[in-house]
């Protein structure tokens, strides 16, 4: 049965394994375990790990820094942005337009590890109402950052 599950993982197709909500997991003492992924951030295991190394290990797999892409989007007049985090860690949330100049610092503090929201209601820092357009949202984490771009539509 390991067998044929390893040559199964090893073979099929990425959008397959995607679609997927158990992770089959041959750790390296050679025990199998089975993970059921009911979210990008919780982890419910059907196997008690060995060790909290295998833990860590697996909560490094499914989480880790990520930005999501705004919804909706186009929008008008506001749109959710989602971003997750693994670690505490400083985070700053702005929002840039076509040229690259800051239009809205969204967020600019310490968060906790976890899945985290944000709504921009399409004004600038002064709290006027921006022009219909491109614009971009970067999301900095412990030095990182990761941009997505989004739409606002009159």
């Amino acid at each position: 049965m390991k067998r044929w599950l390893l040559l199964f993982l090893w073979f099929a197709p990425r959008a397959l394994l995607a679609q997927t909500d158990t992770m089959f997991v041959e750790m390296a003492n050679g025990s199998m375990h089975v993970y059921s992924v009911s979210a990008i951030n919780k982890i419910t295991f059907n196997q008690t790990p060995t060790s909290v190394k295998e833990v860590e290990q697996m909560e490094n797999i499914v989480r880790s820094f990520t930005l999501k892409q705004n919804y909706p989007n186009p929008f008008n007049p506001t749109t959710t942005i989602e971003y997750v985090i693994p670690k505490v860690g400083e985070v700053e949330v702005t929002i840039y337009d076509i040229q690259g100049r800051q239009v809205r610092e969204l967020e600019k503090s310490v968060r906790g590890a976890g899945n985290y929201r944000i709504i921009w209601d399409s004004r600038d820092n002064v709290g006027r109402q921006v022009a219909s357009g491109a614009y971009f949202y970067r999301v900095q984490y412990n030095g990182s950052q990761l941009v997505n771009k989004l739409l606002l539509l009159k």
